[in-house]
């Protein structure tokens, strides 16, 4: 581990871990949390979606653990971020499998079909504003969003295509039901 996750792994054992789903990552203790040369509330959004995708699936670990692990992939010192195309090998490693997809439609359909996705999408325009991660999952004839907003402290229930559609999107991951132990 580099000297960054060592010394933000320390700092962030003092803070009280979450309880549940994150939602609202400029809100609470996790907020504080340091992540590169950053911290949580700016730059998490990745590792909370990983998280809240793991509770969904009944797969918990430790928050902590995560963000350590989630150091290695980040952009620019942490400061933008975990590198979004290396969510499904993070995914991977706590016991679920990820697609990688490019289209809405497939994220809608995995969704309707009971599947837990992340969503990475431009929160302006391409290539000049910053990048958003979240977790979704079908919530009756909608969907709802986990960490919708950075002071949104519930998640968000939305229609598809007004969510997916309306949001410039970078990927979706399609989260695989982890296989049980054989």
């Amino acid at each position: 581990m580099s000297f960054f996750s060592r010394r933000n792994f320390r700092y962030n054992q003092t803070i009280p871990l979450p309880e549940g789903l994150i939602n609202g990552q400029s809100l609470g203790a996790v907020s504080g949390m340091k992540f590169g040369l950053s911290n949580m509330s700016r730059s998490g959004c990745e590792v909370i979606a990983v998280y809240n995708a793991l509770l969904l699936h009944h797969l918990p670990a430790p928050f902590l653990d995560i963000a350590r692990y989630m150091e290695r992939f980040r952009v620019l010192m942490g400061f933008w971020g975990t590198n979004f195309f290396a969510l499904g090998h993070c995914l991977k490693r706590y016991g679920l499998h990820a697609k990688r997809v490019r289209k809405p439609d497939a994220v809608q359909q995995a969704l309707e079909s009971g599947k837990v996705c992340l969503y990475v999408y431009w929160c302006g325009k391409r290539l000049r504003s910053s990048v958003h991660t979240v977790c979704l999952q079908k919530h009756g004839t909608a969907m709802r969003v986990y960490n919708a907003y950075n002071r949104c402290g519930h998640p968000v229930t939305a229609k598809y295509e007004d969510y997916l559609e309306k949001r410039r999107m970078i990927f979706g991951y399609i989260i695989e039901p982890a296989e049980p132990d054989a």
